[in-house]
């Protein structure tokens, strides 16, 4: 029989499935990605467990979460586990590698499977994703700039699929970066796991070839870019986009197409222009809004409030500005040129 193996790193093994132990509620805040969740106690029991450390005495509180996790493993083993193969390979975590992974690790092991402990648990995990996303002098950023509707992310895209590496932010998020940004149908994740996939997915990357990514403001919805990733995107080279005035709303208008569906779905836009806007323009929008004049409308948010604030970001990043494209109009095709120029610019000027 193999004995437990403890690891440090959750990416050293090969033909492994990452098990979380720790309640659904843990699990959702944050885990290692592709990680399932089985938890050894589910929300209301770890807190009971907890009451009873609190409350009455640590001892006790041991026994009646042993007693708990011995019950939840018999029927674990029974409803997950029975058709596991002999050469199924577990990674186990809990919160710190303690009773939770241990108590199943032990079970799983003495049936005969090859077994692994995360040793210090996801804090262990935690505390990597937070050092090495504070390791950021390595990255090679790119910032593609532009005005609002300037298809920044259909370019991203299009590099992705001319096999540049892209680092799309608004994706990972769930959000598409503005007071319009919220995506139907998804939920931003937490602050943690925003960082989690973060880092996952930079360190995909070679680091040796740039990283393309859309300038930012340092929050996307409710999410903040984690500080030294922010810094670096700040000092970062970046490409400018010029794209027509008129061309930027009719780009807007076919991307954000639901929202001249579901007027509702404007309400907290206008919420939000309350408190910077006077009520008379307030009122002038809301009448276009009610009369479907979205053309005129698009054009007014655009000269008013997006505008005018990036005009003050590229001020701030205009010595960071090493390259401008042209784009005349925001089909495919042009979407592709653009893209080809800057790996064209790229290569010659690393």
């Amino acid at each position: 029989m193999n004995a437990i193996s403890y690891v440090d790193d959750w990416r050293n093994i090969e033909n492994v499935e990452i098990i979380d132990v720790r309640s659904p509620t843990e699990f959702e805040n944050d885990h290692i990605p592709g990680s399932i969740n089985i938890p050894i106690l589910s929300d209301i029991e770890r807190h009971e467990v907890g009451l009873k450390y609190k409350q009455v005495n640590p001892f006790k509180a041991k026994i009646m979460g042993a007693s708990l996790i011995s019950k939840n493993i018999a029927s674990i083993l029974e409803k997950k586990f029975s058709k596991k193969s002999g050469s199924w390979h577990p990674l186990i975590y809990c919160w710190r590698g303690g009773q939770r992974s241990r108590s199943l690790a032990l079970v799983l092991n003495e049936i005969g499977w090859r077994v692994s402990v995360l040793k210090g648990g996801y804090k262990s995990f935690r505390k990597k994703v937070l050092n090495e996303l504070d390791n950021v002098e390595k990255f090679n950023l790119k910032i593609i700039q532009g005005q609002t509707g300037s298809a920044k992310t259909k370019i991203l895209s299009s590099l992705k699929n001319l096999k540049a590496q892209v680092l799309d932010l608004e994706d990972l998020a769930s959000h598409r970066g503005s007071l319009l940004g919220k995506e139907l149908g998804k939920k931003q994740p937490s602050q943690k796991y925003f960082e989690t996939l973060l880092h996952n997915k930079i360190f995909e990357f070679n680091f040796n070839f740039p990283i393309y990514l859309e300038s930012e403001s340092s929050k996307i919805g409710n999410l903040h870019i984690p500080s030294k990733i922010w810094e670096k995107i700040s000092v970062s080279e970046r490409i400018l986009l010029d794209v027509p005035f008129n061309e930027r709303v009719k780009f807007l208008l076919n991307e954000y197409d639901h929202l001249t569906k579901q007027k509702d779905l404007l309400k907290p836009f206008l919420k939000g222009m309350v408190s910077q806007y006077s009520k008379k323009l307030i009122n002038y929008w809301e009448e276009l809004i009610l009369n479907n004049n979205w053309e005129k409308f698009v054009g007014e948010i655009l000269e008013n409030h997006y505008d005018p604030k990036y005009k003050f970001s590229e001020i701030r990043y205009k010595d960071k500005i090493k390259f401008k494209i042209e784009i005349k109009k925001l089909d495919k095709l042009n979407v592709d040129k653009t893209s080809k120029k800057i790996l064209t610019y790229t290569k010659n000027s690393d």
